[in-house]
């Protein structure tokens, strides 16, 4: 009776392990058979970032980044591309929603009502949109199926595997020949006595740009008009600043969750992220660099792309 019931118990323990084994394998098989890129229902290729952990923020910049901490994420996809004119305007027109407008400091005659779409050095179709809020953005991604990636998504695919580096190319400044779209030497050309690139600080104070490099592009350039990073997405830095779907709290990384942190449930600003066309400092072109604007404001520098749960 012993025997019999110690080769029962032996039994269940190998089926239980047989079943365990098996659902754990069913899970990886399931992580490894997603596809490494997919096309959104906007037409937009988009990339799979793979689940695991990265470390975010960095102890070397301002307060809001640290501290450097772990952080796990669930695989997702993210847009290879910014969302462009083109894409934005087929939302426009199948939906009836506003066109892009706001605030353009390089055209102080229109102000707040400045139409990018009626200007030739912002209106191609495939340069990324700009002058929509977080609520447009927001708006374009429930339209297509998709969503704002959280700031921490933002980072990781920001950093395309690379670990301690400022940059999403590295550490080497200036930057290497065809990394981004930046405040270079052709925009010194253009926009004299001119300077946008202290982020943080209103009015602007005095003019500079990135000596030594040259992106041949004073204004925001075509989607993928540079080198991709290691994930293989283009435009992580520069060209235009992107809207995160989190509240942004300098604190916040003081207390974050490890799995899947989303931001604080309220605030008064959006986090954006990655610099843009207009920035010429070392600084806020960095992969951990947090930017805060109100979810209502638009301005010529900031645009987006979509997110969306790998599945």
């Amino acid at each position: 009776m012993v025997k019999q019931r110690l080769a029962m118990l032996i039994i269940i323990v190998i089926f239980s392990f047989a079943v365990f084994a098996y659902t754990g394998a069913r899970g990886r098989q399931t992580e490894t058979d997603l596809a490494s890129e997919i096309t959104g229902e906007d037409g937009a290729p988009m990339i799979l970032i793979p689940a695991g952990e990265f470390q975010m923020g960095s102890n070397d910049g301002e307060s809001d980044e640290k501290p450097v901490h772990t952080v796990y994420l669930d695989a997702f996809y993210m847009d290879k591309y910014e969302v462009t004119n083109a894409q934005y305007r087929r939302f426009v027109q199948a939906t009836g929603y506003r066109q892009p407008e706001g605030f353009n400091p390089t055209d102080a005659e229109k102000g707040f009502a400045f139409k990018p779409w009626q200007d030739r050095n912002f209106k191609g179709d495939d340069q990324p949109v700009i002058l929509v809020s977080w609520e447009d953005a927001k708006a374009y991604c429930d339209w297509v199926g998709k969503r704002l990636p959280t700031e921490a998504e933002w980072e990781k695919a920001a950093r395309g595997g690379l670990i301690g580096r400022k940059y999403t190319w590295g550490d080497d400044w200036p930057p290497p020949e065809k990394t981004g779209n930046f405040a270079d030497e052709t925009a010194g050309k253009v926009f004299p006595g001119q300077y946008w690139g202290n982020v943080k600080a209103f009015p602007p104070r005095s003019y500079d740009h990135i000596k030594g490099y040259d992106d041949g592009y004073a204004y925001p350039a075509p989607a993928g008009s540079f080198n991709p990073n290691g994930c293989g997405l283009y435009d992580m830095a520069g060209n235009v600043w992107e809207w995160c779907a989190d509240w942004y709290d300098e604190n916040y990384y003081r207390n974050s969750p490890g799995r899947n942190p989303s931001g604080q449930s309220s605030g008064e600003t959006r986090v954006v992220r990655g610099g843009s066309w207009y920035n010429s400092d070392a600084d806020s072109i960095r992969a951990s660099y947090r930017l805060n604007r109100d979810p209502a404001n638009s301005w010529i520098f900031l645009g987006f792309r979509c997110a969306r749960d790998a599945r």
